[in-house]
């Protein structure tokens, strides 16, 4: 059997969100020393820098030149809305991206099976024209470009479980049939979308599926809904890859959700999304981080997701 992969790395402690922010570098730098003592037989991926050209296709042009502007005047959010950023951010979140899409690409050629990407700033919520949220760039739907425009694929589903829903990951695909983006988050939270009837629009109607889930439930919830909606749909739509917006702030503790999912939870949406792809797409995952602002939980959730890749 082919080796998983994980990539970590300290360039991502750069993105100065400011003092008692809760998506911060301290909350990541618990998490790289978790997966910092994974068993040697999990390949540590390295990163690189996302190009300009690789963002446009999931981004408006306009966009992206105004989050460098931002950030090269030393603005401390983007005035598209209520993400901080630093001198350093325009950098690392160029080089979160390109992260993810190297792991695409190494999963591609074979040469690790699946992968989990722990990145920051995070993406789900950057739209093609706004950054929010505490994202800046919507790596998963930049690496779902990427799988089709160069590996030439066709269907991609693209899997969030963050307690958040990800509105930016739905509203650049929401009229494209080739990806089919599902979302279990809590409902009635930020954003405020992601309501259960959402389905997408145009030609993209149907690809799109909203499990909202009530405050307080816990992971049993969450499975039984994708159980009884999400494995279906995603069998008959048989990706080909299946990407992961893997948020770990459903988890129970976490400041900023109101779920109540354990470790276990993680682990077994993962062992579900790793059949999936077993069945459709020759076992091809890779998985970016997005939330989760309790340290300890964060960790040890992220860990039972990347023990469960195997």
């Amino acid at each position: 059997m082919k080796p998983i992969g994980v990539h970590y790395d300290s360039c991502y402690e750069r993105h100065d969100t400011g003092p008692g922010h809760p998506e911060s570098a301290a909350r990541y730098r618990v998490l790289r020393e978790k997966l910092e003592d994974l068993p040697e037989d999990i390949v540590r991926l390295p990163g690189r820098r996302a190009t300009v050209a690789e963002v446009l296709p999931a981004h408006e042009a306009y966009y992206h030149d105004l989050v460098y502007r931002d950030v090269i005047s030393c603005a401390d959010q983007l005035r598209t809305g209520d993400t901080a950023i630093c001198e350093d951010s325009y950098d690392v979140a160029l080089e979160a991206t390109g992260a993810v899409i190297e792991a695409v690409d190494v999963v591609m050629r074979g040469e690790v099976s699946r992968a989990f990407c722990a990145v920051r700033p995070p993406g789900h919520h950057a739209t093609a024209s706004r950054g929010m949220g505490f994202c800046v760039f919507n790596h998963v739907a930049i690496a779902a470009n990427h799988l089709r425009r160069v590996h030439g694929l066709k269907r991609i589903a693209i899997v969030d479980w963050d307690v958040h829903h990800g509105n930016g990951t739905e509203a650049i695909f929401e009229a494209d049939p080739g990806v089919f983006y599902v979302s279990l988050h809590e409902g009635n939270i930020y954003p405020y979308t992601g309501r259960a009837g959402d389905r997408g629009c145009g030609p993209g109607e149907g690809f799109t599926l909203n499990l909202p889930l009530p405050h307080g439930s816990d992971g049993s919830v969450a499975l039984a809904a994708w159980d009884a909606h999400a494995a279906p749909a995603l069998d008959a739509f048989q990706p080909e890859f299946v990407l992961v917006s893997a948020g770990f702030d459903a988890r129970k503790d976490d400041p900023l959700g109101g779920l109540r999912w354990d470790d276990e939870t993680f682990a077994g949406f993962t062992r579900r999304v790793v059949s999936l792809a077993e069945a459709h797409a020759q076992g091809r995952v890779v998985s970016s981080l997005e939330g989760g602002y309790h340290p300890p939980g964060l960790a040890s959730a992220a860990v039972a997701h990347v023990m469960a890749l195997r």
